[in-house]
């Protein structure tokens, strides 16, 4: 199995578990509580990471910045996603919210100039109307 394939798997299955421990959490703990114990979590993947490096951290602006905002907005999203769970069901939020490479695509296309075709106009048809589907089924 080739190396990306493999870790598309991995993400596949965290991202899977990501969206559904936030609502096991708060049945017992505040979104905001819930927030902070993520972090903290992440704090260890960040630690484990930092000391399994061979080399030092690198240095370069122009993916430092792209990087940080990263992290902010995975974090704002997680703290939404957070609020969403803890009122509404995680069976149609996590739906909803899996739609995301809609957003990426359209940003793919419009900033980095990637080439979209038919196909993947059909696949995110599918996808907004799969979500629909499973919002109000």
């Amino acid at each position: 199995m080739s190396g990306w394939l493999l870790n598309s798997l991995l993400a596949l299955v965290c991202f899977g578990l990501w969206g559904f421990f936030p609502k096991m959490a708060v049945r017992y703990i505040n979104p905001k509580s819930a927030l902070i114990y993520e972090v903290m979590g992440g704090i260890l993947v960040v630690a484990v990471t930092w000391l399994s490096m061979s080399k030092a951290i690198e240095h370069d602006l122009r993916g430092i910045i792209p990087a940080f905002i990263t992290g902010v907005v995975g974090y704002l999203g997680m703290f939404f996603f957070l609020h969403a769970v803890d009122s509404g069901k995680v069976s149609v939020v996590a739906s909803l919210t899996a739609v995301y490479p809609v957003v990426t695509i359209l940003l793919a296309a419009i900033i980095l100039k990637e080439q979209m075709n038919s196909m993947q106009y059909v696949g995110i048809f599918m996808a907004m109307a799969g979500v629909i589907l499973l919002s109000y089924g």
